[in-house]
């Protein structure tokens, strides 16, 4: 996961003729243009992103050791000189995609549909295979139950998805086949359409590894941003500063409520979505469903927001150091606009 917030910094934009790259794939708050029905060419080239105010921008470039380049989709015009009429297009289809939360491939989907952006190819809207077989590990309370079951206890090695799809397509026993028909009847569906089905239910178990691939990686950070800003809550030059130690005690309470209800959060998942495949029925599976997807929007919005103020804090200071009004400004003036707003989403979202 490090490795994968860590590329951007060395993320090229590309063209729009080229591929999507796997970091655009698989990035929670990145969107690149060339996946739009954009018209202009130099547009295409690039990005939507949430930056670290939370803001929707266009990202016209980024490198290493020169920063961000971004404007807001009104400034358009200002830096776009192409057709006036296909310009006037391209914007008027950023603003429908300028209110989403984040950019992962599964808000995408719901973005685009909900917005009424047709996108041709489905490329931009799925994850990458290497992230996939990353995330794999993370889908064990749905894999290991399930290969137990169908291989009555048998230890397989099977790293990825499209593995396990294998082995439920081309059973090797008649025992083995015997399990998969009694699932297929219990689940209402045929043995031949059995493996879509898990695979359409796996995909809703990927987008939960997905999102707490980017928990895992993001609440080990809070708790060192919390005890940095700690350090300069207490220095001499600020800790009798009133209004200073009030946005401090503020910024901390947000992030350790946010850092607290998103792992109560993945806890209860645990607890909640672990399937009985002896008693496995098609009700069981939407209910799963279900409540995966009833939390897409909030732990996305929730998580795609820490993601970046984490990413900047660590690119600001790799070291965690930095001068007592150096982190003072930062945190004011990067990290606090936009939490009001994750904490109102994190309350609100939906109990289990």
């Amino acid at each position: 996961m490090l490795d994968t917030i860590n590329s951007h910094r060395h993320a090229d934009t590309g063209s729009a003729d080229a591929l999507v790259t796997d970091y655009d794939r698989d990035s929670i708050h990145t969107l690149p243009l060339g996946t739009v029905p954009i018209k202009d060419s130099g547009l295409s080239k690039a990005r939507l992103i949430k930056n670290v105010r939370l803001e929707t921008q266009i990202e016209l470039y980024r490198e290493s050791g020169m920063g961000s380049a971004q404007i807001s989709v009104d400034e358009i015009p200002n830096f776009f000189h192409g057709d006036p009429d296909g310009l006037a297009d391209d914007i008027a289809v950023l603003k429908k995609l300028e209110a989403l939360k984040s950019f992962d491939c599964y808000s995408l989907r719901r973005g685009f549909r909900e917005a009424g952006v047709k996108v041709d190819s489905g490329e931009g809207l799925s994850l990458s295979s290497a992230k996939r077989r990353e995330l794999f590990p993370f889908m064990r309370n749905l894999t290991r139950p399930l290969i137990r079951y169908i291989y009555g206890g048998k230890h397989l090695d099977v790293n990825d998805t499209q593995a396990l799809m294998e082995l439920i397509s081309s059973p090797d026993q008649r025992a083995v086949r015997s399990r998969l028909e009694g699932m297929a009847s219990a689940l209402d569906t045929t043995i031949d359409d059995l493996p879509n089905l898990l695979e359409d239910f796996g995909d809703t178990f990927m987008s939960l590894s997905y999102y707490r691939s980017y928990f895992v990686y993001v609440v080990p950070k809070l708790d060192m941003m919390v005890e940095w800003m700690r350090e300069v809550a207490g220095s001499p030059m600020l800790r009798n500063d009133s209004r200073m130690q009030q946005n401090f005690k503020g910024i901390e309470q947000v992030l350790t409520f946010l850092s607290k209800n998103v792992t109560r959060r993945f806890n209860q998942f645990d607890k909640n979505i672990v399937i009985d495949w002896d008693k496995v029925t098609i009700s069981t599976f939407n209910q799963v469903r279900k409540l995966i997807t009833t939390h897409h929007a909030s732990l996305a919005e929730v998580l795609c927001g820490l993601t970046v103020k984490v990413y900047e804090w660590e690119n600001a200071f790799p070291n965690r150091g930095g001068s007592p009004d150096r982190r003072a400004d930062f945190l004011l003036s990067e990290i606090k606009p936009g939490l009001d707003g994750l904490h109102r989403i994190e309350r609100a979202a939906p109990r289990f």
